[in-house]
């Protein structure tokens, strides 16, 4: 009996796992990434789904239920892990948590040595996220893909350091970035490990640098890629597959790839050195998958629903023709206040597309 005949018998895992294989599919996956904004699901406030585990879990599982999407992503927020090392945040009540720029806690180069290992089985927003985990995993783990988050080492740190001072300190201090960089990763290896016990089926790295936007990619490889590496490696050892994200325009594919090796990259904007999707699909569709390409705020904030479907059929005709591997997805978060409607109608294009 071939897939097409079978298709109610394919979970939303089996589907993920058979594209990530390039195996055939009943229809093509669909993974908006609605993370904070399945708060509103269950009537929430923002800030108590990024502060409480049990409220989280609940929140993922009635928009998954709503929305039918083919994977939960753990992305809370992008100060999870420097709140854990100590930087004081910021939680609005309806919008994402981030850090109190005017109380960095690293203010000047003498202060890298504030960055000291903690155990994130232990640490108050890690844990939470790895609680998260093992809660979808018991209830939805053998039927939907669970993918762990974890950002890079070198975006923790600008967390705590400010961008702007990092980055000059990249130039002027360089032994002091790498070595809180170093310290860093020790860290989040534990992490994403105990994602992987929790239930994670991947655990999604987040090098948010390694783009033509932000950083050469000589700079890039110096300070985030060996770090990269041993995260990704750690993943892969606790026995789960390694998936990358980054939304910035014109991400090093190359240097990411060679550093991770993931099965798959979610992205917002075609890879560096491609001039457009088409482009993009014809270079890396059959080496590694995409996920994306949604933008985020068009989907969430500004198309009707007809015009989702449209641009949804666009994005999965061009990847077909190309015979490249795809994942159906928004090229980010998917807006926290945005039309959850429009989040099902990328579900619903898969289905008909």
């Amino acid at each position: 009996m071939s897939l097409i005949q079978r298709k109610e018998e394919l979970t939303s895992l089996e589907r993920i796992f058979r594209t990530l294989q390039r195996k055939e599919v009943d229809r093509i996956a669909a993974v908006p990434l609605v993370c904070g904004a399945s708060y509103r699901v269950i009537g929430s406030r923002y800030d108590k789904w990024s502060t409480n585990a049990e409220i989280a879990t609940q929140s993922l599982l009635a928009a998954q239920e709503l929305i039918g999407f083919d994977a939960f992503l753990l992305l809370v927020d992008l100060s999870v892990e420097a709140a854990d090392f100590g930087q004081e945040l910021i939680y609005p009540k309806y919008s994402t948590a981030y850090p109190d720029f005017n109380n960095q806690l690293i203010k000047t180069v003498d202060e890298y040595n504030k960055v000291k290992k903690v155990n994130p089985r232990e640490t108050k927003r890690m844990k939470q996220v790895i609680d998260i985990i093992r809660g979808l995993s018991k209830a939805k783990g053998k039927e939907v893909a669970i993918l762990g988050f974890v950002y890079g080492p070198l975006g923790v740190l600008s967390q705590m350091r400010g961008h702007k001072n990092l980055f000059e300190d990249l130039i002027r201090h360089p032994q002091e970035v790498l070595e809180a960089v170093d310290i860093i990763t020790d860290v989040l290896v534990e992490y994403a490990k105990a994602q992987v016990e929790a239930g994670a089926h991947s655990v999604c790295i987040d090098p948010l640098y390694s783009s033509g936007t932000v950083l050469s990619s000589k700079t890039w490889e110096k300070f985030e890629g060996p770090y990269l590496k041993r995260i990704a490696d750690a993943i892969r050892d606790a026995g789960a597959a390694v998936s990358i994200h980054n939304c910035g325009d014109g991400v090093y594919f190359d240097e990411v790839i060679k550093w991770s090796d993931p099965i798959a990259i979610s992205v917002a904007h075609p890879a560096h050195g491609s001039k457009n999707w088409e482009e993009h699909a014809k270079t890396w569709g059959k080496k590694v998958v995409t996920i994306g390409y949604s933008d985020p705020a068009n989907i969430g904030l500004v198309m009707s629903t007809d015009e989702v479907l449209e641009d949804c059929k666009n994005q999965i005709d061009l990847f077909k023709k190309n015979q490249a591997g795809f994942i159906l997805s928004t090229g980010c978060e998917f807006p926290p206040n945005g039309n959850l409607l429009n989040a099902a109608a990328m579900v619903e294009a898969a289905r008909r597309y």
